[in-house]
């Protein structure tokens, strides 16, 4: 599988597992799994522009196990995905969440780097969120 590939499926095996985790429904393994997956040095910038750092991202999921209701539900559209270095990719992607019967969606922007360690062979290095209409 190329870079490009790896990205574009680590992008959705990671929502994924977001809503597993989010429910209760994922464990501790997959939540290890899952951590594997961002670089010690990621940077995230949020929607309304906070920037957090890898810490500050696991600490966040960690705490959200089960927080969620049983139906919540993220949908991911790849919108982008190209190759940018030896070892990088961007994906542009359309996170689309429903809380409680309430949308919510985001564009995001993520950098990846390959690592063969990874759960998909790659690992996040910086992630920026925009909120757009539903």
């Amino acid at each position: 599988m190329d870079l490009i590939a790896r990205a574009q499926a680590e992008v959705i095996k990671r929502h994924d597992f977001f809503v597993e985790w989010f429910t209760g429904r994922a464990g501790q393994a997959e939540l290890a799994t899952s951590i594997r997956a961002f670089a010690p040095d990621m940077v995230m910038i949020e929607p309304d522009s906070n920037t957090i750092g890898t810490e500050e991202i696991i600490a966040m999921i960690t705490s959200a196990r089960g927080k969620r209701p049983a139906d919540f539900k993220i949908r991911v559209e790849l919108i982008a995905a190209r190759q940018i270095g030896d070892d990088i990719a961007l994906v542009v992607y359309d996170e689309h969440q429903v809380i409680d019967g309430q949308k919510s969606a985001r564009r995001s922007s993520a950098v990846f780097s390959a690592d063969p360690d990874a759960p998909e062979g790659v690992v996040w290095r910086q992630l920026q969120e925009t909120w757009i209409s539903t």
